[in-house]
């Protein structure tokens, strides 16, 4: 006689799937640009090749942008042309598709390697970790798809070596780099030569290095970034030293260079710390590794208990810890780093947490047991959480609270009821949870971050809209000065159709958006008032 559906894999994984693609769509163009991170900036930048026609020069409110190349850009570009609009939605979509790909990349690779369960679990906790669940996989960043390029780079060092094919690592993982490099800049150098340094050295083939295909390689990767950079400067009076510098700040400003060995030494101790909440549940999966001789060197298997060394007995589980930890170091010794920077480490340290539980790990072994009691004791807590949004001031006059909330126990309930009687099925049933969990987060908890988003949107469109007909400037240092008006700017650009520029000239007929830093003592008419990002108080003004 068969079990019943639910008590099989398939069923849960199935669910995960089927409740994440609406989870991760179904809202993601419902809030307008974030006005907390660098959203607004990517907009701007797409916006502009648009209005300006010129897609080889990124610009913020015409004029030059030196800090990222356009890679990231033209998809953002290319998505606002597919839908015909300019909507948050549009500016998401390339992020959520590279989500999706992402996962099924790191299944793909995964599963050739320590198949199909460990594959999927891989896949689906990079996914549901908190960060990407409810922060980067709402909003239009570059780090998703730079990430996802970059984890392929490294699984492909180690797919391509085991089949001894050193023309396609080379020149596979050099293409994917110049990607990165024309999405993010000098950071894809970074994490490629930290990767092939690595592994060729602990697999003693360091010689590779010097060989004809690691050449082609590199001649790959000049002759992509190359042919853009030859194009731009033929284009643009800059010279490429300004272009360098701004790159290597970019990549600098966040080290030790900028913030001395102080702060260094203080985040070395805390940023370990901080993962854990970054990441969670699934960062503290690393209560598995907690056992004596987890790193031990492989000498074939243990003649006591007849097993192999816990991370350096399969040597596919070895790469991913050693990948992981060389270019862990970067950003353990950077004092100002964001979580979403390290989303490519993420799938090399999960699945060898996925190993480790699901070959390494019995049942009924403490560090296993411990971490799935307190998970399920936060299990039933969130799940009776589902029916606080009642008292909330904010969340309470939601629409539809009624099914909203009492489908979201209904479901959470089920699966907690089985997370506890299917010990064996913890992991998968967690994942289903957590993709629950995301659903409920956008029918209770998004709706409330309309009001303040809408504001800079609304007054933004109000001042378009009024100086339509009218030449429109931003007067001295009054928009784009410090990134802060980018939200601003977008909005303004996409009612007038044109880049709203600075200028310190005083022109006929034309309009101006000013604060009173920039007026001082000037003469003027002010047309309208309306808040800059963060509550800057400015005006339309004429002269």
């Amino acid at each position: 006689m068969q079990s019943p559906i639910y008590q099989r894999p398939v069923f849960w994984q199935l669910l995960s799937v089927g409740l994440l693609i609406p989870a991760l769509f179904s809202y993601l163009g419902f809030l307008p640009l974030d006005t907390g991170t660098d959203e607004p900036r990517r907009a701007l930048v797409a916006l502009e090749m648009i209005l300006s026609g010129d897609y080889l020069t990124p610009t913020l409110n015409g004029e030059l942008y030196f800090n990222k190349p356009p890679l990231y850009n033209w998809l953002i570009a290319s998505s606002f042309h597919l839908f015909g609009n300019y909507s948050s939605f549009a500016l998401r979509f390339p992020m959520a598709v590279s989500l999706v790909l992402y996962g099924l990349t790191i299944y793909l690779l995964v599963k050739q390697h320590l198949g199909s369960r460990i594959a999927f679990a891989a896949a689906l906790m990079l996914v549901t970790n908190t960060r990407i669940l409810l922060y980067d996989s709402m909003l239009g960043l570059i780090d998703i798809t730079f990430s996802w390029l970059t984890y392929t780079a490294f699984i492909l060092v180690y797919h391509f070596d085991r089949k001894r094919n050193y023309w396609a690592l080379f020149l596979g993982t050099y293409l994917l780099t110049a990607l990165g490099f024309m999405m993010k800049g000098l950071p894809s150098l970074v994490f490629q030569g930290l990767t092939l340094l690595a592994y060729f050295l602990y697999t003693k083939q360091f010689r590779k290095l010097f060989s004809p295909a690691h050449f082609a390689g590199i001649g790959l990767f000049l002759l992509i970034v190359g042919s853009y950079y030859l194009a731009y400067f033929d284009r643009n009076s800059i010279s490429p030293e300004k272009i360098m510098t701004v790159l290597f700040d970019e990549s600098a400003k966040r080290t030790v260079v900028q913030f001395g060995i102080k702060e260094t030494l203080l985040h070395m101790l805390t940023f370990p710390f901080e993962m854990l909440y970054h990441y969670a549940p699934w960062m503290f999966m690393v209560i598995l590794l907690v056992r004596k001789g987890v790193f031990k060197r492989s000498k074939g298997e243990d003649r006591d208990t007849g097993e192999k060394p816990l991370i350096t007995g399969h040597p596919f589980v070895l790469f991913n810890a050693v990948v992981f930890a060389v270019n862990f170091v970067i950003y353990w010794s950077s004092p100002q780093v964001y979580a979403r920077y390290l989303l490519m480490l993420l799938p090399l340290v999960f699945t060898v947490f996925a190993y480790v539980y699901y070959e390494k790990t019995a049942p009924t072994d403490w560090r296993r047991r411990g971490w799935e009691s307190f998970l399920g004791f936060m299990l039933v807590v969130v799940t009776i959480g589902a029916w606080v949004p009642f008292f909330h001031p904010e969340t309470k006059v939601i629409p539809g609270l009624w099914w909203k909330c009492g489908l979201l126990f209904a479901v959470l309930a089920f699966i907690v009821y089985h997370y506890i009687r299917q010990p064996e099925h913890r992991l998968i049933i967690l994942i289903a949870f957590l993709a629950m969990f995301r659903n409920g987060f956008n029918w209770l908890v998004i709706p409330p971050r309309l009001a303040h988003r809408q504001e800079y949107k609304d007054s933004s469109e109000r001042i378009a809209r009024q100086s339509l007909g009218h030449p429109l400037y931003g007067y001295k240092q009054t928009i784009g000065s410090d990134g802060q008006t980018d939200v601003n700017s977008f909005h303004i650009e996409v009612i007038r159709g044109e880049i709203l520029r600075r200028t310190d000239k005083k022109l006929p007929n034309a309009l101006y958006i000013a604060d009173s830093v920039s007026l001082g003592n000037e003469k003027y008419r002010t047309l309208a008032e309306f808040n800059l990002y963060d509550t800057h108080p400015a005006k339309l003004i004429r002269f």
